[in-house]
């Protein structure tokens, strides 16, 4: 059975596969395929997509639960009052650094949950965080946090942050799975995929950063001065 010369998966059977299912490494370039037993290689464990799939949404379920304990933790009048005064000042920031402010701060988060081991522990306190924001709202509002959280689910923005957090969190597991698995051979076989990620992260966050800048400035000029 041939295997990939780039990152030593079993390659399909099927004659007419041009291309490597786990690295996208063209199969007619590839100058006769390692096979294990003469190369002595171990073939990587290719994830299939639904399995990827199914980890994003796994991870996406996280994202929702983390938020929601946030909303639900309990604060006190003075820190809520704190945290609504500081959310104001970022909002005056936010008319004049604008979208560059709201893209750069989101994909700095983004990146951080790419890092093997610790990307689940940063999205879970960026998450938490934004959920006790949420509870420091409700708290002044008198509203609901589950019910204010749930609105703003209405705006794509907010989808498209945590898809992008979603599949941060998701590759940074499937990293730890090939370091742990294959060391420095896994992390490089995997590394395609991170850039992949990152790039389709960086897209969605900035199309994110448009709308919510869209709805700040709609929002403002609805409010008189």
């Amino acid at each position: 059975m041939p295997y990939c010369t780039r990152c030593g998966i079993k390659l399909p059977d099927d004659k007419e596969a041009r291309f490597c299912p786990n690295c996208g490494a063209p199969i007619l370039e590839t100058q006769g395929f390692i096979k294990v037993k003469k190369e002595g290689r171990r073939p990587l464990y290719a994830v299939s997509r639904k399995t990827r799939l199914t980890s994003v949404l796994a991870a996406f379920l996280l994202c929702v639960l983390v938020t929601s304990a946030g909303a639900l933790s309990r604060i006190d009048s003075s820190k809520a009052q704190d945290m609504i005064e500081d959310f104001k000042e970022i909002e005056g920031v936010l008319q004049i650094a604008g979208v560059q402010l709201i893209f750069g701060n989101n994909m700095m988060y983004c990146l951080s949950m790419f890092i093997p081991f610790i990307g689940p522990i940063s999205g879970s306190y960026v998450l938490y965080s934004t959920g006790k924001l949420l509870a420091a709202m409700s708290y002044v509002l008198g509203a609901d946090p589950l019910l204010l959280f749930l609105s703003l689910l209405i705006y794509p923005h907010a989808w498209l942050e945590y898809i992008s957090y979603s599949l941060a969190i998701s590759e940074s597991i499937w990293l730890s799975f090939y370091l742990l698995k294959y060391r420095y051979k896994g992390l490089r076989a995997e590394m395609m995929n991170v850039a992949k990620y990152i790039s389709v992260c960086a897209v969605l966050l900035l199309a994110g950063a448009f709308i919510e800048m869209a709805l700040i400035t709609s929002a403002s000029t609805l409010v008189p001065p």
